[in-house]
């Protein structure tokens, strides 16, 4: 459900096969979609990191 719900959003381009349910993702598609998820993910622990070592409640 989380990759379909993904597809469905545009978050990861894919196309739909003629005449089916299935669907085509290119892999250059999800290795950038993995990437922007990694960066944000590091973005947040580096704000996260930083308050910490401010001394502001999270």
């Amino acid at each position: 459900m989380f990759v379909a719900r993904l597809l469905d959003s545009g978050d990861i381009p894919s196309a739909c096969l003629p005449g089916s349910r299935h669907r085509v993702v290119r892999l250059a598609d999800v290795l950038t979609f993995k990437g922007r998820r990694e960066r944000r993910r590091e973005g947040r622990r580096q704000i996260a990191d930083a308050m910490e070592e401010a001394g502001l409640p999270y």
